[in-house]
């Protein structure tokens, strides 16, 4: 999902609001009017609207994790710990927002009332293909995700395995370092792959959540193969997901405009150039 378009969409939702109908000046007898609004038309609003929103959000999200994993890159060639851990924590602060966000995006989705599973109408099927289109760019996010947080976990339990070898051998009575490597290793398990697949899926799971049917493995990302990658391929993955999200807004923006349209939005034409003067 690219920013820019999904502001845009934003727009051209709240254009779209239905008007009430105008009353009449001077009836001759009371009349009761009804503002009627189809179920498409109000999903537009009260759920696409929204989601587009949060993911606006996400976009900006998963942009700031670029720097700092080149942050993280710039201090390991200094040999900054501390500066290393900085950009761990930077990481970090980037998690729970897209967590919440994501799940209360695919929530707004799953919403059975709203989102029929058999189009019975020509409005069904276009609140069908826009929530498929939106679940596909969600799932580009969620791989970004996953990548981030896979990277922080990881350095998280390495840093608790490292300072766990001191306390194991005072517990032990042994200075062998491969048995406190073993040791802090019993307690809290080995330090996990960063790019183990499906890792949105523990927090959709908890949430009450189905994963979502159109995510991403992390292991097939280009450039990230199973196994210990230098930071810059991580970089690298979360361009990749980005570059989906902007792929698939794509065929989004013509669903969603399509939609506006048949609700009553008019899009207004381009400004005309002035002609240049003689």
């Amino acid at each position: 999902m690219h920013s820019l378009i999904a502001a845009a969409l934003i727009g051209v939702l709240a254009a779209a609001t239905p008007m009430p109908a105008p009353t009449p000046t001077a009836p001759s007898l009371p009349l009761i009017y009804h503002s009627v609004s189809r179920p498409l038309c109000s999903s537009l609003q009260d759920r696409i609207k929204p989601a587009l929103g949060m993911m606006i959000e996400n976009d900006q999200t998963i942009a700031k994790s670029k720097p700092y994993f080149q942050d993280y890159i710039q201090r390991s060639m200094d040999g900054s710990n501390a500066g290393q851990d900085m950009a761990v924590m930077h990481l970090e602060s980037l998690v729970t927002p897209l967590v919440k966000n994501t799940l209360a995006v695919q929530k707004l989705l799953e919403d059975p009332a709203v989102f029929p599973a058999v189009a019975r109408s020509a409005d069904d099927r276009r609140l069908i293909d826009i929530k498929v289109k939106m679940l596909k760019a969600l799932a580009a996010q969620e791989a970004a995700l996953d990548i981030i947080n896979g990277f922080v976990t990881t350095q998280q339990l390495g840093e608790m395995q490292h300072e766990g070898f001191g306390f194991i051998s005072a517990i032990t009575g042994s200075g062998n370092p491969n048995q406190s490597s073993q040791g802090i290793t019993d307690l809290i398990g080995p330090t996990p792959n960063p790019m183990h697949p499906q890792v949105f899926d523990d927090f959709a799971l908890q949430a009450g959540l189905a994963p979502n049917q159109y995510e991403i493995d992390p292991t097939t990302i280009p450039g990230l193969a199973l196994g210990y990658n230098p930071i810059s391929k991580l970089k690298d993955g979360i361009t990749w997901t980005q570059d989906i999200g902007k792929k698939e807004a794509v065929p989004l923006v013509k669903s969603i405009l399509a939609a506006a349209t048949s609700c009553g939005y008019q899009p207004s034409a381009p400004p005309s150039s002035p002609s240049p003067n003689p």
